[in-house]
């Protein structure tokens, strides 16, 4: 049995479920309303953020919106935007792992570009990247937040697959179809791509979670994918966060930690649990796929 793939699954499932029937929750308060002071049973007043109680179960954020709410609103926005940024890179990942396999001059290109992004963690040159004015302050600062994860990526992942093809190229039945004759199209479609198809579907669950991993360490260095720019007393602008994916918990961690460890910790475990389970997904996957081609 394999129990990998099958708690995977399980948890996967249940977070789609709940992406799209959390609105309809009696409990969730869809029009996340904030709170800005509220009245403490000693007669007292209070700011937010609130600690957990019968009114926030696991307690508010700063703006005294309930944090129950927001994470299970936030279900669908997080899930979402990881499998665009996924679906963006290898978009852009196969296409070109599949032409530098043919073509010298991509083969350079794909080697410059993964040598670039993966001297480094690729957190530092997603926050130089998005720290420029261009994207700052951009009508569609989500999307290009998007893009410039999705790229920053795609060079490893096109190389993965680029070594695949190199490696299935070796393959005795891949000879006998270039001696038939076969074109360089039906050579992708009949002997490269049916072997990689595996590990292009494992590959892509594994992405997933490490797509998330990475975007929470924007939300530690208080980098939001949708923001809102609101004057201050002082006369500047400070970006306000106006999206509801998880990430969005870890801001001004290193205050809330000590004072408020509700928000991290609710963003640890929701991450945590989601990353899990694309992991164990994905291994079950691996281990499903290992199974199936051992006894053909």
């Amino acid at each position: 049995m394999n129990k990998s793939l099958l708690f995977g699954l399980i948890i996967l499932s249940i977070l789609v479920v709940i992406a799209f029937v959390a609105p309809y929750l009696p409990f969730v308060d869809t029009s996340l309303k904030e709170t800005v002071m509220r009245q403490k049973e000693d007669g007292g007043f209070e700011l937010p953020p609130f600690a957990p109680s019968a009114d926030y179960p696991i307690g508010s954020d700063a703006n005294g919106k309930d944090l129950l709410s927001r994470v299970l609103l936030g279900t669908k926005e997080t899930l979402l935007t990881i499998l665009a940024i996924v679906l963006i890179r290898y978009i852009i990942a196969i296409p070109l792992a599949m032409a530098s396999f043919y073509s010298r001059f991509l083969q350079r290109i794909l080697i410059v570009w993964n040598r670039l992004f993966s001297f480094m963690p690729p957190i530092f040159f997603v926050i130089l990247l998005i720290g420029t004015p261009f994207i700052t302050f951009s009508s569609n600062r989500y999307l290009w937040i998007m893009l410039v994860l999705a790229l920053i990526e795609a060079g490893r992942v096109a190389d993965v697959f680029f070594q695949g093809m190199v490696n299935i190229s070796k393959k005795p039945y891949v000879e006998a179809g270039i001696v038939a004759g076969s074109s360089p199209v039906s050579m992708l479609k009949n002997y490269y791509w049916p072997p990689l198809r595996p590990f292009f579907i494992v590959q892509f669950f594994s992405d997933l979670g490490r797509t998330l991993f990475l975007i929470g360490q924007l939300g530690i260095v208080d980098i939001f994918l949708s923001v809102e720019f609101v004057s201050q007393l002082s006369g500047g602008y400070k970006a306000m966060n106006t999206s509801n994916v998880w990430p969005t918990y870890f801001a001004e961690i290193t205050h809330h930690i000590w004072s408020h460890p509700w928000l991290p910790i609710t963003g640890t475990i929701a991450i945590g649990i989601t990353i899990l389970a694309f992991s164990m997904t994905s291994s079950g996957l691996q281990r499903y796929y290992d199974k199936k081609y051992k006894r053909a």
